[in-house]
Order: C-alpha cells, then structure tokens, then sequence
C-alpha cells in the first residue's frame, strides 16, 4: 500500500505517517521544503516529497513528484497540511492562504492524483481511499462566496471558514466517485497538541498553558489511521469520523445545496489555473 501524507513533518502529519509505516504501508512523506521532507521521511522510513501548497503550481509540482515515487499507483492520500496566517495574505490564485492551504491544496491535489488513486484500486483489487483531516471549529464557519475575504480579516475566522468549505467540499465529492473505485472521508482528530499556531495569533493560547489539556499526536492521528487503512472501510464513503467512529458534523456542511456551491466554485478555481477542464470527473 502506498500512502501520502500532506504536512508529515511533525504534529499530526507525523504521527499519522508513523502509524501507517508500522502497518508495512510505504509512505510518502510530505514537507513544504526539501530539508524539513526529507529528516522526516529518515524518520518514518518513507520516501520525502516536497513543496509549498499555497499555490497551485506548487501542488502541480508536488503531484508530478508523488506519480513519479509511486510508480504512478497510489491507494492512499491523506490531505492533512494546514496553518493559519496571522494576517491576510493571498495565494497567486487570489485565494486567502489559510484557504488556499487547507482546501484548494486539499481539493486540487486530489484531483492532480486521481488517475493514480484509479491505477492503485486497480493493482490491488480494493478501493483506493482519499481522508480529509477536518476539525470540530467546522461548525463555527460561515458559507463564503468571496474566498479572498475582501472584508476585515481575522485568523479565527478563516480557520473555521477553509475547515467547511473543505468538509462541505468532500461531501459533494464523495457523491460523485464511485466508491468502489475511491471513496472520500473526513477524520475529527479531536483538540491535539501540535506546533499548530506557533507562528502566532489566536491558536497560540490554545498551544500554550492549556496544551496539558489537549490530546497527543499520536492519539489524534488514530481516526486517520483508521480511515486509510482499516479493511472494514472498504466501500465506506462521504463519512465523517471522530475518535474512529461515525459523527455528525455541522449542519451547513452537510447542507447538499451549499455543498454543490463549494464544489462549483472549486472546479471552476481550478479550470481557471489550467487544470483539467473536468477534474473530478462526471457523477457516478
């Protein structure tokens, strides 16, 4: 089985890269840059792949290294980098990054690795599986229609917002494959301490004295883990995951109108970069 693993090099990216080598998965270990992908890789004993998922040329280089390190068959993408910019700043798309990070990296990667989640399902007779690492703050999002956030920009905020765009995204998208070929999921990791919000802001008091109180990368990653790897799931999609198990995430993300919103808008962000004009294919 191989794996990849957006956002590897340490938190829960890390820990999820961990458990999966254990299981014998052979993992690609993604970092923004080369250096921080390839200590992280030594660590998993996996294979590094790099580059910034603040762009979508960024992403378009990353898949290109990903097909040529997996021989082009792929059976598991974990979509799990993230962050959260303590002050606005626009992607080249024009795209607020913490958005751009966390759900049109998320949704064009997916798309970029496709056909090769298709050959993996193929090679090894199951369905390949792509999981979205989501996040309870889902529920506090509002439906964006101007993702460059034109208005008074706050951390928080965009936090939430990219988190159910994402969600709201992967329900539409699990519509339309065809789960016996991939199906698309969405893992809670629960509060966890991480390095997440160590560059500043908000995310910062919840890192800082309270962080006794949060959870460990390891126990976090468990859901994940789940969702890429346990049998049982075969044929499992367009579910949300908390400690393992089913949840029920925020009614707009489960709202179906909003959802074909979102995946509208994404496609046509993505037909807009030169992507295939038809990147997620017709509905099943």
């Amino acid at each position: 089985m191989t794996v990849l693993i957006s956002g590897a090099s340490g938190g829960l990216g890390r820990a999820t890269a961990l458990a999966l080598a254990r299981t014998g998965a052979r993992v690609l270990v993604h970092a923004r840059t080369e250096q921080r992908a390839v200590a992280a890789a030594h660590e998993v004993a996996g294979v590094a792949v790099w580059a910034d998922l603040g762009s979508v040329d960024g992403i378009r280089g990353l898949a290109e290294q990903v097909i040529a390190a997996s021989g082009g068959e792929l059976h598991v993408l974990v979509n799990n980098a993230g962050g959260a910019s303590v002050r606005r700043d626009l992607s080249p798309e024009g795209v607020e990054r913490t958005i751009a990070v966390h759900h049109v990296a998320s949704a064009a990667l997916t798309a970029a690795l496709l056909p090769a989640l298709r050959r993996g399902a193929v090679a090894s007779g199951r369905p390949s599986r792509v999981v979205n690492v989501s996040s309870t703050v889902e529920r506090f999002g509002r439906r964006l229609t101007d993702w460059s956030y034109p208005e008074q920009f706050s951390q928080w905020r965009a936090y939430c917002d990219a988190k159910l765009l994402n969600l709201a995204f992967m329900y539409a998208l699990a519509a339309r494959l065809d789960h016996r070929e991939i199906t698309v999921n969405a893992a809670n990791p629960g509060n966890v301490a991480t390095g997440f919000g160590r560059n500043g802001g908000v995310f910062r008091l919840f890192q800082g004295p309270a962080r006794f109180l949060l959870a460990s990368p390891q126990r976090g990653a468990r859901t994940a883990v789940r969702l890429a790897s346990d049998p049982v799931l075969d044929g499992v999609t367009g579910g949300y995951y908390v400690k393992s198990r089913p949840g029920v995430s925020s009614p707009a993300s489960r709202d179906p109108a909003y959802g074909e919103q979102v995946f509208a808008s994404t496609v046509q962000l993505l037909q807009r970069t030169g992507l295939d004009p038809d990147p997620f294919g017709h509905p099943t």
